[in-house]
């Protein structure tokens, strides 16, 4: 009786303090977002509202939201908070343990704040950089490029370290040997893997496309050296990219060159997105006196592209780097550290509302524990939904002509006009739905040296 009140008591306050998102996921906080974002309603309130429960998830999406209302500035100090929250998470996992809290296993792994994924932390800074390069701030780009670099090297390495510290923390529960029986005796679970097989795995948890950008940063910046290896590297990645081969020709000739050129790049599409998967157990498998045992899983799914190519003047866009295939990559990674836990979290629930069906017949307590299974049985769907489906480049020679960029309908997207000739540009284009877009253009002044 004693265990079963401390049980009941905990999970009561855990239920008060965290909210209600914490018990029911936040699906739809993140479907109001994307449709914010993707109408670019640049009004910040409610996600300074979510930054107090969630603060990682919502600075993300905060920084997001800013730099597709132009809001470069607020952008970045979005960011720098999140930024911060990364840093002491990677400091948390090298000096102990980046364990989950009790909550996860009694309620469900929305109760913690979000941890954010390698990828999303690499993304972050890219766009950082590119903030600063349109606020004509490039010692700061530079920056945010070499931490870009600095994130890839480490990539590998924190991702296996994370994983461990994950199965570290869950084999040591004392619910382990009782997790073994119902995965023997369920053949779905068995055969669940909720991913999708990436078409293409990049190496060592590295995005090719940040590799690139930042090679494009440095070339923009006048250091060809440091541009030619980066390219060189990218070329490595992707050894069948032209577009990637022949920007690595241009280092050789940088500097003797006279002709200017301008790149499109394009974010095309949303990227993959976390839904939930939710199993009935039989109830048999664990006692009579309980009313369902569930496991809530989270899956992904890939989502459509908008404009499958842009062209710039006559060269289309081609792909450089998709996104779908980093996040599968980094999914199915963590999957089985995402299973374990979630049969923790089952088997916890199930002995709650044994114990409660045991202890408190005579107040309806089985139906108290059928009730608070179903409130709190949520997958963790958290993810930065500002991600594209892919990324795509072009590039073409800048005269003093107009810049007009078309749909592979052969219809104006839209014509620029207001770039210099004499030094190279940049012109951003995320597109996540068709006919919804928005254009950062990037060209360094002559006053930044």
């Amino acid at each position: 009786m004693q265990i079963t009140v401390r049980l009941y008591f905990i999970t009561i306050m855990l239920l008060s303090l965290n909210g209600c998102s914490a018990i029911l996921g936040y699906q739809e906080g993140l479907d109001h977002y994307e449709q914010q974002l993707n109408s670019r309603d640049c009004n910040y309130e409610s996600i300074d509202e979510q930054i107090k429960s969630d603060p990682l998830l919502w600075n993300l999406n905060g920084g997001a939201l800013a730099r597709q209302c132009g809001d470069y500035q607020k952008s970045i100090e979005y960011f720098d908070i999140a930024e911060a929250i990364f840093k002491q998470q990677e400091l948390a996992l090298a000096i102990s343990s980046a364990g989950h809290s009790i909550g996860s296993i009694f309620i469900n792994n929305n109760i913690n704040e979000y941890q954010g994924e390698n990828y999303e932390k690499i993304m972050m800074n890219v766009y950082k950089g590119l903030n600063f390069m349109s606020l004509q701030d490039f010692d700061n780009a530079r920056v945010e490029f070499n931490r870009v670099l600095d994130r890839q090297r480490r990539a590998a390495e924190f991702f296996e370290k994370e994983i461990a510290e994950a199965y570290h923390v869950y084999n040591r529960s004392q619910y382990m040997q009782d997790i073994r029986q119902p995965i023997a005796a369920n053949q779905q679970i068995q055969t669940y893997r909720g991913d999708i097989a990436p078409e293409q795995v990049y190496p060592n948890f590295i995005n090719p496309f940040a590799t690139y950008i930042s090679g494009l940063f440095f070339y923009l910046d006048n250091d060809y050296t440091k541009a030619r290896d980066l390219f060189k590297q990218t070329a490595r990645m992707l050894p069948k990219d032209n577009q990637v081969q022949q920007d690595l020709k241009l280092t050789e000739q940088s500097q003797l060159r006279k002709q200017h050129y301008v790149w499109l790049i394009y974010e095309n599409g949303q990227g993959m997105i976390k839904r939930a998967f939710t199993y009935h157990f039989p109830s048999y498998l664990f006692t009579n006196n309980v009313v369902t045992t569930d496991i809530s899983l989270p899956t992904i799914y890939k989502r459509t592209a908008s404009y499958p190519y842009l062209l710039l003047n006559k060269q289309a866009t081609t792909e450089m780097t998709s996104m779908d295939n980093i996040v599968q990559q980094e999914f199915n990674k963590k999957l089985p550290a995402i299973m374990t836990e979630a049969m923790l979290n089952m088997i916890a629930k199930s002995a709650i509302q044994y114990a409660l069906e045991k202890n408190l017949e005579d107040y309806g307590g089985k139906w108290w524990g059928f009730l608070y299974q179903l409130a709190t049985d949520t997958a963790d769907v958290r993810q930065w939904r500002a991600m594209p489906k892919s990324l795509q480049v072009a590039r073409t020679d800048l005269t003093d002509k107009p810049l007009t960029i078309y749909k592979p309908d052969g219809s104006v997207l839209t014509q620029i006009d207001s770039l210099q000739t004499d030094r190279d540009a940049i012109i951003y284009i995320k597109s996540n739905i068709v006919d919804h877009y928005t254009i950062h253009l990037i060209q360094k002044s002559t006053n930044n040296h």
